[in-house]
Protein backbone atom coordinates (compact mmCIF):
# COMPACT_ATOMS: atom_id res chain seq x y z
CA UNK A 1 0.00 0.00 0.00
CA UNK A 2 1.40 3.69 -0.80
CA UNK A 3 -0.13 6.34 0.17
CA UNK A 4 -0.21 9.40 -3.02
CA UNK A 5 -0.79 13.36 -2.25
CA UNK A 6 -3.01 14.62 -4.80
CA UNK A 7 -2.49 18.40 -5.54
CA UNK A 8 -5.47 19.61 -3.30
CA UNK A 9 -2.91 17.53 -0.42
CA UNK A 10 -5.61 14.69 -0.52
CA UNK A 11 -3.92 11.18 0.98
CA UNK A 12 -5.12 8.73 -0.61
CA UNK A 13 -3.87 5.08 -0.04
CA UNK A 14 -3.64 3.21 -3.36
CA UNK A 15 -2.01 -0.30 -3.34
CA UNK A 16 0.54 -0.58 -5.66
CA UNK A 17 1.03 -3.25 -8.34
CA UNK A 18 3.88 -5.59 -7.57
CA UNK A 19 7.14 -6.45 -9.69
CA UNK A 20 5.32 -9.79 -10.65
CA UNK A 21 2.19 -9.04 -11.65
CA UNK A 22 3.44 -5.97 -13.66
CA UNK A 23 6.01 -8.31 -15.31
CA UNK A 24 3.01 -10.61 -15.90
CA UNK A 25 1.22 -8.06 -17.61
CA UNK A 26 3.90 -6.89 -19.95
CA UNK A 27 4.92 -10.48 -20.80
CA UNK A 28 1.26 -10.68 -22.27
CA UNK A 29 1.59 -6.97 -23.39
CA UNK A 30 4.97 -7.92 -25.58
CA UNK A 31 3.79 -11.46 -26.83
CA UNK A 32 0.62 -9.83 -28.09
CA UNK A 33 2.75 -7.16 -29.58
CA UNK A 34 5.45 -10.00 -31.42
CA UNK A 35 2.56 -11.71 -32.81
CA UNK A 36 1.14 -8.84 -34.38
CA UNK A 37 4.74 -7.53 -35.48
CA UNK A 38 4.79 -10.82 -37.24
CA UNK A 39 1.39 -10.46 -38.80
CA UNK A 40 1.81 -7.10 -40.38
CA UNK A 41 5.89 -7.54 -41.55
CA UNK A 42 4.08 -10.72 -43.39
CA UNK A 43 1.47 -8.97 -44.50
CA UNK A 44 3.43 -6.29 -46.03
CA UNK A 45 5.78 -8.71 -47.40
CA UNK A 46 3.27 -10.63 -49.25
CA UNK A 47 1.73 -7.52 -50.84
CA UNK A 48 4.96 -6.21 -51.77
CA UNK A 49 6.20 -9.28 -53.81
CA UNK A 50 4.17 -8.16 -56.74
CA UNK A 51 5.17 -4.64 -56.99
CA UNK A 52 8.93 -3.65 -57.65
CA UNK A 53 9.55 -2.91 -53.74
CA UNK A 54 10.42 -6.19 -52.90
CA UNK A 55 13.58 -5.92 -55.04
CA UNK A 56 14.46 -2.11 -53.68
CA UNK A 57 16.53 -2.54 -49.96
CA UNK A 58 15.77 0.40 -48.67
CA UNK A 59 11.96 0.64 -49.72
CA UNK A 60 12.23 -2.68 -47.63
CA UNK A 61 14.08 -1.55 -44.77
CA UNK A 62 11.63 1.82 -44.52
CA UNK A 63 8.12 -0.28 -44.34
CA UNK A 64 9.94 -2.74 -41.69
CA UNK A 65 11.31 0.31 -39.83
CA UNK A 66 7.50 2.30 -39.73
CA UNK A 67 6.01 -1.26 -39.41
CA UNK A 68 8.08 -1.70 -36.04
CA UNK A 69 7.65 1.77 -35.21
CA UNK A 70 3.71 1.62 -35.54
CA UNK A 71 3.38 -1.79 -33.88
CA UNK A 72 5.64 -1.01 -30.18
CA UNK A 73 5.62 2.37 -30.25
CA UNK A 74 2.17 3.95 -31.64
CA UNK A 75 -0.28 1.22 -30.85
CA UNK A 76 0.57 1.18 -27.57
CA UNK A 77 1.01 4.55 -26.76
CA UNK A 78 -2.69 5.27 -28.47
CA UNK A 79 -4.13 1.99 -26.21
CA UNK A 80 -2.56 3.67 -23.03
CA UNK A 81 -3.53 7.32 -23.62
CA UNK A 82 -7.42 5.85 -25.08
CA UNK A 83 -7.79 3.50 -22.07
CA UNK A 84 -6.32 5.36 -19.40
CA UNK A 85 -3.54 3.71 -18.27
CA UNK A 86 -4.80 0.26 -19.33
CA UNK A 87 -3.77 -2.79 -21.72
CA UNK A 88 -4.77 -5.91 -22.99
CA UNK A 89 -2.14 -7.47 -20.09
CA UNK A 90 -3.07 -5.06 -17.58
CA UNK A 91 -6.87 -6.16 -17.68
CA UNK A 92 -6.21 -9.33 -17.48
CA UNK A 93 -4.03 -8.52 -14.46
CA UNK A 94 -5.83 -5.68 -12.67
CA UNK A 95 -3.30 -3.23 -12.85
CA UNK A 96 -3.51 0.22 -13.97
CA UNK A 97 -0.82 3.08 -14.57
CA UNK A 98 -1.74 6.76 -12.82
CA UNK A 99 0.25 9.48 -12.38
CA UNK A 100 2.32 9.90 -9.00
CA UNK A 101 -0.33 12.27 -7.73
CA UNK A 102 -2.98 9.40 -7.95
CA UNK A 103 -4.37 11.10 -11.16
CA UNK A 104 -5.42 9.69 -14.46
CA UNK A 105 -2.40 9.85 -17.16
CA UNK A 106 -2.48 11.94 -20.17
CA UNK A 107 -0.25 11.27 -23.83
CA UNK A 108 2.92 12.59 -22.70
CA UNK A 109 3.41 10.03 -20.26
CA UNK A 110 1.74 7.29 -22.36
CA UNK A 111 4.77 8.72 -25.59
CA UNK A 112 7.50 8.72 -22.50
CA UNK A 113 6.67 5.32 -21.67
CA UNK A 114 6.39 4.52 -24.91
CA UNK A 115 9.34 5.73 -26.14
CA UNK A 116 11.41 3.76 -22.95
CA UNK A 117 9.87 0.59 -23.98
CA UNK A 118 11.35 -1.31 -26.54
CA UNK A 119 14.76 0.19 -24.72
CA UNK A 120 13.65 -1.50 -21.24
CA UNK A 121 12.17 -4.47 -22.28
CA UNK A 122 13.74 -5.75 -25.77
CA UNK A 123 17.39 -4.35 -25.92
CA UNK A 124 17.72 -5.36 -22.15
CA UNK A 125 15.93 -8.62 -22.26
CA UNK A 126 13.62 -7.22 -19.45
CA UNK A 127 16.83 -6.78 -16.94
CA UNK A 128 16.51 -2.85 -16.60
CA UNK A 129 12.96 -3.08 -15.42
CA UNK A 130 13.77 -5.75 -13.09
CA UNK A 131 16.03 -4.29 -11.76
CA UNK A 132 14.40 -0.80 -11.31
CA UNK A 133 11.23 -2.48 -9.91
CA UNK A 134 13.03 -4.20 -7.44
CA UNK A 135 15.21 -1.57 -6.02
CA UNK A 136 12.09 1.12 -6.21
CA UNK A 137 9.72 1.43 -3.53
CA UNK A 138 6.38 1.54 -6.16
CA UNK A 139 7.46 -1.21 -8.62
CA UNK A 140 8.38 1.30 -10.84
CA UNK A 141 10.27 0.56 -14.37
CA UNK A 142 12.56 2.94 -15.44
CA UNK A 143 9.79 4.29 -18.04
CA UNK A 144 7.70 5.17 -14.93
CA UNK A 145 10.64 7.09 -13.08
CA UNK A 146 10.86 9.24 -16.18
CA UNK A 147 7.52 10.00 -16.74
CA UNK A 148 6.32 9.97 -12.73
CA UNK A 149 3.80 7.50 -13.21
CA UNK A 150 3.08 4.41 -11.29
CA UNK A 151 1.06 0.91 -11.53
CA UNK A 152 -1.55 0.34 -9.09
CA UNK A 153 -3.94 -2.87 -8.49
CA UNK A 154 -7.40 -1.85 -9.46
CA UNK A 155 -9.08 -5.37 -8.24
CA UNK A 156 -9.01 -5.95 -4.55
CA UNK A 157 -10.52 -8.83 -2.63
CA UNK A 158 -13.60 -7.75 -0.21
CA UNK A 159 -12.75 -7.08 3.25
CA UNK A 160 -15.78 -8.08 5.30
CA UNK A 161 -16.39 -5.47 8.21
CA UNK A 162 -15.05 -6.16 11.52
CA UNK A 163 -17.78 -5.62 13.67
CA UNK A 164 -16.68 -6.59 17.31
CA UNK A 165 -18.36 -5.46 20.11
CA UNK A 166 -17.60 -3.19 23.37
CA UNK A 167 -16.20 -5.35 26.19
CA UNK A 168 -18.50 -5.27 28.94
CA UNK A 169 -16.53 -4.61 32.09
CA UNK A 170 -15.49 -1.24 29.46
CA UNK A 171 -18.34 0.27 28.15
CA UNK A 172 -19.01 2.66 31.01
CA UNK A 173 -15.33 3.85 30.32
CA UNK A 174 -15.95 4.15 26.33
CA UNK A 175 -19.27 6.60 27.27
CA UNK A 176 -16.71 9.23 28.52
CA UNK A 177 -13.25 8.26 26.72
CA UNK A 178 -11.48 10.71 24.30
CA UNK A 179 -10.42 8.81 21.12
CA UNK A 180 -10.28 11.37 18.72
CA UNK A 181 -6.52 11.94 19.28
CA UNK A 182 -5.98 8.23 17.82
CA UNK A 183 -3.79 8.92 14.61
CA UNK A 184 -5.45 7.19 11.59
CA UNK A 185 -2.44 5.27 10.62
CA UNK A 186 -2.39 3.62 14.02
CA UNK A 187 -5.70 2.76 13.72
CA UNK A 188 -5.64 1.06 11.06
CA UNK A 189 -2.54 -1.41 12.35
CA UNK A 190 -4.42 -2.11 15.49
CA UNK A 191 -7.64 -2.86 12.89
CA UNK A 192 -5.30 -5.19 11.14
CA UNK A 193 -4.31 -7.04 14.49
CA UNK A 194 -7.68 -7.64 15.71
CA UNK A 195 -8.42 -8.93 12.18
CA UNK A 196 -5.91 -11.19 12.37
CA UNK A 197 -6.89 -12.32 15.53
CA UNK A 198 -10.28 -12.63 14.61
CA UNK A 199 -9.19 -14.95 11.84
CA UNK A 200 -7.10 -16.94 13.90
CA UNK A 201 -8.60 -17.82 16.92
CA UNK A 202 -7.45 -20.25 19.12
CA UNK A 203 -5.25 -21.72 16.73
CA UNK A 204 -2.96 -18.63 16.07
CA UNK A 205 0.20 -18.09 17.73
CA UNK A 206 -1.33 -16.71 20.74
CA UNK A 207 2.28 -15.17 22.53
CA UNK A 208 2.85 -13.30 19.40
CA UNK A 209 -0.76 -11.85 19.12
CA UNK A 210 -0.58 -11.06 22.44
CA UNK A 211 3.00 -9.43 22.55
CA UNK A 212 1.82 -7.42 19.41
CA UNK A 213 -1.11 -6.60 20.82
CA UNK A 214 1.02 -5.02 24.30
CA UNK A 215 2.89 -3.34 21.96
CA UNK A 216 0.51 -1.36 20.42
CA UNK A 217 -1.33 -0.47 23.24
CA UNK A 218 1.15 0.92 24.93
CA UNK A 219 1.43 3.49 21.79
CA UNK A 220 -2.17 3.85 21.85
CA UNK A 221 -2.92 4.69 25.28
CA UNK A 222 -1.20 8.59 25.70
CA UNK A 223 -3.33 9.15 22.99
CA UNK A 224 -6.56 8.83 24.63
CA UNK A 225 -8.13 10.10 27.79
CA UNK A 226 -8.66 9.37 31.07
CA UNK A 227 -6.94 6.14 31.43
CA UNK A 228 -8.75 2.58 30.76
CA UNK A 229 -9.74 0.58 33.74
CA UNK A 230 -7.80 -2.69 34.24
CA UNK A 231 -8.19 -4.85 31.42
CA UNK A 232 -6.11 -6.91 29.17
CA UNK A 233 -4.25 -5.17 25.87
CA UNK A 234 -6.64 -6.77 23.10
CA UNK A 235 -10.07 -5.65 25.21
CA UNK A 236 -8.34 -2.33 25.35
CA UNK A 237 -8.08 -2.14 21.81
CA UNK A 238 -11.31 -3.36 20.80
CA UNK A 239 -12.45 -1.06 22.81
CA UNK A 240 -10.92 1.72 21.45
CA UNK A 241 -11.48 0.28 18.07
CA UNK A 242 -15.42 -0.35 18.52
CA UNK A 243 -15.92 2.93 19.94
CA UNK A 244 -13.97 5.00 17.03
CA UNK A 245 -16.38 3.02 14.46
CA UNK A 246 -19.60 3.82 16.67
CA UNK A 247 -18.87 7.25 16.37
CA UNK A 248 -18.38 7.61 13.07
CA UNK A 249 -21.51 6.25 12.13
CA UNK A 250 -23.57 8.20 14.37
CA UNK A 251 -21.38 11.04 12.70
CA UNK A 252 -22.11 9.82 9.30
CA UNK A 253 -25.77 9.13 10.20
CA UNK A 254 -26.07 12.82 11.90
CA UNK A 255 -24.81 14.43 8.90
CA UNK A 256 -27.15 11.94 6.69
CA UNK A 257 -29.98 13.42 8.66
CA UNK A 258 -29.23 16.81 8.20
CA UNK A 259 -28.87 16.45 4.23
CA UNK A 260 -31.95 14.67 4.27
CA UNK A 261 -33.76 17.84 6.29
CA UNK A 262 -31.99 20.11 3.92
CA UNK A 263 -33.47 18.53 1.13
CA UNK A 264 -37.28 18.13 2.26
CA UNK A 265 -37.16 21.82 3.36
CA UNK A 266 -35.78 23.01 -0.58
CA UNK A 267 -38.45 21.28 -1.76
CA UNK A 268 -41.17 22.43 0.36
CA UNK A 269 -40.03 26.14 -0.85
CA UNK A 270 -42.30 27.62 -3.49
CA UNK A 271 -40.54 27.98 -6.90
CA UNK A 272 -40.65 31.71 -8.41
Amino acid sequence: MSTVVTGEAVRLDLPSASVLTRGLSAMIDWFVLMVLLSVTTAFFGGAAEGTGFATDPAMAAAVMLGTTVLVLVVLPVSVETLSRGRSLGRLIMGVRIVRDDGGTIRLRHAVIRGLLGPLEFLMSLGLIPLLCGVFSAKGKRLGDMVAGTHGILTRQPPVPPMMLPVPQHMSSWTQVVDVGRVPDPLALRVSRLLRTAERAGRGGNQVVLQRTADALAAEVRPYVSPAPPPSSSLDFLVAVTAERRNREFRRMRRNQQRADELNRRLHRMPYS
